[in-house]
């Protein structure tokens, strides 16, 4: 078993509110630079983008796991990362399907680009991502659950797009993985909505700027840095709470 740096919530260039300077090239420099064993790419409503960024990191040694920064129709930011690209697309059709057919006005919101490992742009999402999937949190959850992947909500301690924030409490029949904090210190505060779940704290970078990649991450000690071990792992860490 090994210690592995993880950043599990970083944007690209397909966010709108990400800079134009998160290209896949540059984030695995980025990422390799701030000493990131494993990283996850997590678009909103998204995950196209992530099959560049595994190539790329593949060659240079860094783990690139498929994800994307789910938008429920609670208006609840989650997490979901997988170990398979085709799965990964699978979840992004079935969310796109759900999100309102709005245009993107990329002069308010910001470019929603796909681009390869080569840096060369491929196409322009038009549908705007920052909208509400008609998924609810529970369905997405067993959904991600299902097909081998994490859940985990984003940025539980925010005071909007947090499962806090939205629902007032945290389910505690929902299988999630781990709970995101932007900050460590926060943790007292969200303690009392987890006493009877019992889960674990990671914290990411939320990156939408290079120079955030790896400013947050959390060390996770497994034996592979695959969603199933990742999982196992958590678990460990949930049984010493």
């Amino acid at each position: 078993m090994a210690g592995f740096f993880c950043d599990l919530h970083i944007h690209s260039v397909l966010s709108p509110c990400a800079s134009l300077d998160m290209s896949p090239k540059n984030i695995v420099k980025k990422a390799k630079e701030a000493g990131l064993h494993v990283i996850a790419i997590t678009d909103h409503n998204m995950a196209e983008n992530s099959i560049y960024v595994h190539r790329i990191g593949e060659a240079s040694g860094i783990k690139v796991l498929f994800g994307m920064e789910l938008q429920t129709q609670e208006e609840v930011h989650m997490l979901s990362i997988f170990d398979d690209f085709n799965i990964a697309m699978e979840f992004q059709e079935k969310v796109y399907s759900l999100i309102p057919p709005i245009k993107n006005d990329e002069n308010y919101f910001g470019d929603q680009i796909v681009v390869d490992e080569n840096d060369e742009i491929l196409r322009f999402e038009e549908r705007l991502l920052l909208n509400s999937s008609q998924i609810s949190i529970e369905e997405a959850v067993y959904w991600v659950k299902s097909h081998g992947g994490l859940a985990i909500p984003s940025h539980v301690d925010s005071d909007t797009f947090s499962i806090i924030s939205q629902l007032g409490f945290i389910p505690e029949h929902l299988p999630f993985d781990a709970l995101e904090v932007k900050r460590n210190e926060n943790i007292p505060n969200i303690l009392p909505f987890t006493i009877k779940s019992n889960i674990p704290f990671v914290t990411f970078s939320d990156a939408h700027y290079l120079k955030d990649i790896g400013k947050k991450r959390t060390l996770i000690e497994m034996d592979r840095p695959t969603c199933k071990d990742m999982e196992k792992a958590l678990r460990l860490m949930r049984d010493k709470k």
